[in-house]
């Protein structure tokens, strides 16, 4: 059973997340305060604190919230698409699409992610870099990818291109489709892994 206690700071958590969603969504991360997150949140500014440490610390739960609840949906491509190639460019394409509604949240996560790395605070491994290794694993075992490298490493270095064409674009104003950007380096990228048929 539930604790009302227990009950009560979910509320608050998910109040706080709710009003942080909205405001970086109007607003705009940067331009949003945690003094305007508390007053949405119709919550004490210190009660923010007994959550999130830091606007850093939010922006990251709301994109491991986000990630967490389109799980099942990311893995339908490995029931609907078998070819390993097709299945990356797939799991591009979703990851892509929900990177361009959110572009600054993004950003400010990957930033944070990169400077606390393997600290205390936490580096969760994202739901994109997951799902790459799955198709690379999953490729490996139907002999369609190099088994030189595990497929963490190679998951790597998709995340790796993917950071550097996601900053570029983001830098340059976000103009334009990110996939178009970030397509021809993971195709010259995946013409090195991937096993062509005779080759």
């Amino acid at each position: 059973m539930v604790k009302l206690r227990d009950k009560q700071k979910a509320e608050v958590k998910s109040a706080i997340l709710r009003a942080g969603e909205g405001l970086f969504e109007t607003k705009g991360y940067i331009e949003t305060t945690i003094e305007e997150i508390t007053t949405t949140a119709g919550i004490a500014r210190g009660t923010f604190y007994n959550y999130f440490q830091t606007k850093e610390d939010l922006a990251l739960e709301l994109i491991y919230q986000t990630e967490s609840a389109n799980t099942e949906k990311a893995y339908e491509f490995f029931e609907t698409i078998t070819n390993t190639e097709n299945q990356i460019r797939a799991i591009l394409n979703f990851t892509t699409e929900w990177t361009q509604c959110r572009p600054e949240l993004v950003w400010v996560a990957m930033m944070e992610k990169v400077k606390r790395g393997a600290t205390p605070q936490g580096y969760k491994v994202s739901l994109f870099r997951k799902m790459i290794t799955e198709a690379f694993f999953r490729g490996q075992k139907t002999g369609a990818v190099t088994i030189d490298r595990s497929p963490e490493d190679l998951a790597n270095d998709i995340d790796g291109l993917y950071m550097i064409h996601m900053a570029r674009w983001y830098h340059s104003g976000s103009q334009g489709q990110l996939i178009s950007v970030l397509l021809p380096a993971i195709n010259t990228y995946l013409s090195g892994a991937i096993i062509k048929p005779g080759g």
